[in-house]
């Protein structure tokens, strides 16, 4: 499986650099960062108000939740990524999904929620020109995020399967191209 900085490489194959657009959040992160509880309290409130994603919450941790994405939220408008952060959202944010249950549908729509709310947020408080680059930033670097997310997720998956059948990951692989192959021939 590769390693985080691997899919980083690719991301930045096919999507184009990361560095441009963390300077740009980097310039704006003092008051980026202003909004942190502002996002929380409307993910949450969102992710709380569906009974696919409430589901996923026990009684009482919401509070502990915002604070978590206040972090998380703080340090990506940061700009200032390192190796830690990247792995972070790899391996601990994926895995963090999957040992709640969490379905890669509910990541990735949860993610264009905040992208969304962001860029209402960053047209509400900047001129357009600068809205328009900032939030270009941050979709950039959350899409780079949820590529993360959801590769750590599939790999954590993977894992599981291979230790609970005795099967290595290049099996799986092939067998998966196989299985893709026949449903699609199925159709």
């Amino acid at each position: 499986m590769k390693g985080y900085r691997e899919i980083l490489k690719d991301f930045e194959a096919i999507s184009g650099p990361i560095e441009p657009y963390a300077q740009v959040l980097r310039k704006y992160a003092e008051k980026l960062q202003e909004w942190d509880d502002f996002f929380a309290k409307a993910f949450y409130d969102r992710l709380y108000s569906y009974e696919g994603t409430a589901k996923v919450f026990r009684e009482g941790e919401r509070e502990e939740r915002e604070e978590a994405l206040k972090i998380w939220y703080r340090k990506t408008v940061s700009g200032d990524y390192d190796d830690a952060y990247w792995e972070w959202q790899y391996m601990g944010v994926g895995i963090a999904h999957v040992a709640r249950g969490i379905p890669n549908e509910y990541m990735l729509s949860a993610m264009s929620f905040v992208q969304r709310a962001f860029m209402v947020k960053v047209k509400e408080e900047f001129p357009p020109d600068e809205a328009a680059a900032i939030y270009e930033a941050f979709k950039h670097i959350t899409d780079a995020i949820a590529v993360l997310i959801a590769a750590g997720y599939m790999y954590t998956y993977l894992k599981a399967v291979s230790e609970s059948t005795g099967m290595s990951l290049q099996l799986i692989d092939r067998h998966a191209v196989l299985v893709a192959k026949s449903l699609k021939e199925s159709r």
